[in-house]
Order: C-alpha cells, then structure tokens, then sequence
C-alpha cells in the first residue's frame, strides 16, 4: 500500500495526529519537553550577539574573577584569569537552558554536565561539547560575538 493510500485508509484526524506528533517539539525517552532551538541574530552593524556595558549595576557579577551572569540565553563570565568567556545555556546532553559557570568551567545544573572554557566536554554528559562565543572589550563595552 503506498503512503497515499495508507493516509486515505486511517482517515484526517489519524493522519493530522501522526504528523503533529511528528512536527512536536524534542523531548527524551521520559516525554520531558524540552525548550525551541536558540537561535541568536548578530546586530547587524556590529555584529554581536549581545553587548554588556560593564559599567552598569546589572553587570556588576563580570567585576570579578569567576562572576557571571546570564543574558539573552548567553553565559557570560570572567575567568580566572580575568578574561571575559561567553558560551550558550543550552547543554548539549538534553536540549535544556541550565549551563551556569562554575570553579572555571561551564557546568550543567540539570544533569552535571561539565565543559572547560573552549566547550570541550569534561565528562560523559559533557561530550558532545557546548558551544562558545569570542568576545571583545573596547572601554566598558563588552561584545560577545559569534
């Protein structure tokens, strides 16, 4: 029976439900759900993903060495070495927005991921690494780029 056929067989509410649960979001073995792909557009005169004046209250956590916050789905952090590192919130072990940095490394809340600064995984839950962003300062703008 060809697929045309099969689809006239089982009828359109059949059809509408083996499509829609076709079409619905990511989710694990559980039937947890997980959040819309994160999908970040540059400015497009600068091209960053998001820029952070350091010189306001709301970026006061980046003042110090191993301080971060989270804007715009982005994990951005002062190492310890007082860089400035960048990388998304969302873990790649299970598709959820729970990436935080911690002792100098990117680490997952949800299920203990851990990445190091370049998105390498550390562990098993961290091996399909995390994605990264470059960053620059000029004054106390921070831009974290793609």
């Amino acid at each position: 029976m060809k697929r045309k056929e099969f689809l006239k067989s089982i009828g359109a509410g059949a059809a509408f439900a083996v499509t829609f649960s076709c079409l619905g979001g990511c989710s694990n073995n559980n039937g947890d759900e997980f959040p819309e792909e994160i999908t970040l557009d540059p400015d497009p005169i600068t091209g960053a993903l998001l820029t952070i004046d350091l010189s306001e209250d709301s970026s006061s956590a980046l003042k110090k060495n191993g301080g971060y916050l989270i804007k715009n789905r982005i994990v951005v952090a002062k190492d310890l070495s007082g860089d400035y590192v960048a990388a998304t919130v969302r873990c790649s072990h299970e598709p959820r927005d729970k990436v935080i940095f911690r002792d100098n490394e990117y680490y997952c809340t949800q299920h203990g991921a851990r990445y190091d600064l370049e998105g390498k995984g550390l562990n098993k839950d961290g091996k399909n690494g995390l994605t990264t962003y470059t960053t620059s300062l000029e004054g106390n703008i921070l831009s974290i780029m793609a």
